[in-house]
């Protein structure tokens, strides 16, 4: 009987857990992807679609990446536009499927997706769900997830010090078959997949020579790709902490985010890389401790949205801090979202963001900030703006951080920034906002 492979944010071969767990013995397997109308469709704030202009062709990218590695293996993915709930229980009764296989999602509409999945195929057909997108392994947390500190230095030294990252899998040499009497369902365009998902019809983004992006597109083929050229052939990860602060060109911080945030490219990949570079290098470079412990805030991030569950997502802090009053105002907002508050600097960041969909996490902090000490508005707002913009978009990553410089996270003090004073320290010639507003 076959197995049915839902995919979600693990789209690659290597580190799979999923794949790895495959008995030798299986018959048959169906790779699903669900282009599920509540993950693209409008978001509860704005009204905009979840999944961008920017995202969107990054995720096709991968998609299509994908497909062609595992065509190569003698297998496929099928494409369905629909809800999973709905699709995966009817693929599972038209192929006699013994089960269904999926990477676990530890936030909220993720989980709820996953739960009503699990509820409509009944007891008969279980979903197994499979730790694919970070580090360390909720499971094997040395503390409940319940007592996970609201501190990250307490995360760092009490809970993470005392885990081991294991090393990745190895990427699978063969796949089982695809079920028989199976039509596989091509990649649809995007304008075929608005129209299916009832969106508008979307925009691509003109390539902008000013991004501080790489040129590699979607795919684990390009994510392994920038992991080699950034690690292995430039060695740039000595130089990391030296230059992660800065704003303009590709090589100042790893970019390795959207591929992550999409799971073409495992976080223990790049730990590899790292533990290979001090063996080359010598150990523990700044750089390299800089980037474990950004790769550690990722995870902590995972795990905090998984202990808060929809708490993470509303008004109210996760350690009963009151937000400061607003005054919301769509006209405001909007002038932020589109880079004309007359803030040289924020406006600079905004912009950069609608036209290339990146922004650096300087940017990031100073014009969350700036929405919500200065402006006055619902840090929601930028959470939501951010989903619907940025290519890396990942819901604990993005709303984890917009919570924090709310002052609903974790912490309790006062974290608004004096936007001047940063705009002075990290673009203190003023090369930055040039760039991004002629000035």
């Amino acid at each position: 009987m076959p197995i049915i492979y839902w995919l979600r944010n693990d789209l690659r071969l290597h580190d799979n857990p999923v794949l790895a767990a495959l008995p030798a013995a299986t018959a048959a397997l169906l790779p699903v992807y669900c282009f599920d109308p509540d993950y693209f469709g409008p978001d509860t704030y704005l009204g905009l679609p979840k999944v961008g202009p920017h995202r969107l062709p990054f995720l096709l990218d991968s998609l299509a990446d994908l497909q062609a590695h595992y065509a190569a293996l003698g297998s496929g993915v099928h494409f369905v536009v629909g809800r999973p709930a709905e699709v995966l229980p009817a693929l599972a009764r038209q192929f006699g499927a013994q089960a269904v296989w999926a990477s676990a999602e530890h936030t909220t509409e993720e989980e709820t997706a996953a739960a009503a999945v699990a509820a409509a195929l009944g007891a008969a057909v279980p979903l197994r769900l499979f730790e694919t997108r970070s580090l360390l392994a909720p499971a094997d947390l040395p503390i409940a997830l319940r007592d996970l500190p609201f501190s990250f230095s307490k995360f760092r030294f009490g809970v993470a010090d005392k885990m081991q990252v294991c090393p990745p899998r190895p990427v699978p040499q063969q796949l089982p078959p695809l079920p028989a009497g199976l039509e596989l369902a091509g990649l649809p365009s995007p304008a075929q997949l608005a129209a299916d998902l009832g969106l508008p019809a979307p925009a691509a983004p003109a390539p902008d020579r000013r991004t501080a992006l790489p040129t590699q597109g979607g795919g684990e083929t390009a994510a392994l790709a920038r992991l080699h050229d950034y690690a292995v052939a430039r060695h740039l990860i000595g130089r990391y902490d030296d230059t992660r602060n800065q704003m303009l060109g590709e090589a100042f911080s790893t970019k390795f985010s959207a591929w992550l945030a999409n799971g073409s490219l495992s976080p223990r990949q790049v730990w590899a890389a790292i533990d290979a570079h001090d063996q080359a290098h010598g150990p523990r470079s700044k750089g390299a401790m800089q980037l474990r412990l950004e790769l550690l805030w990722r995870d902590y991030f995972i795990l905090l949205a998984q202990k808060a569950g929809p708490d993470f997502f509303r008004w109210r802090g996760l350690r009963g801090q009151q937000p400061k009053p607003t005054q919301p105002d769509r006209t405001v907002f909007d002038a932020w979202a589109a880079g004309r508050t007359g803030n040289a600097f924020v406006d600079a960041n905004m912009r950069e963001l609608a036209a290339t969909g990146f922004m650096s996490n300087r940017g990031r902090q100073n014009v969350a900030s700036y929405l919500i000490h200065d402006l006055h508005q619902d840090w929601r707002w930028g959470a939501a703006w951010f989903e619907h913009q940025l290519r890396d978009h990942d819901p604990a990553i993005n709303w984890g951080n917009w919570k924090y410089i709310a002052g609903t996270g974790t912490d309790v003090r006062d974290t608004a920034f004096d936007v001047a004073q940063q705009a002075r320290r990290y673009d203190p010639q003023g090369k930055y906002v040039r760039t991004w507003l002629g000035k």
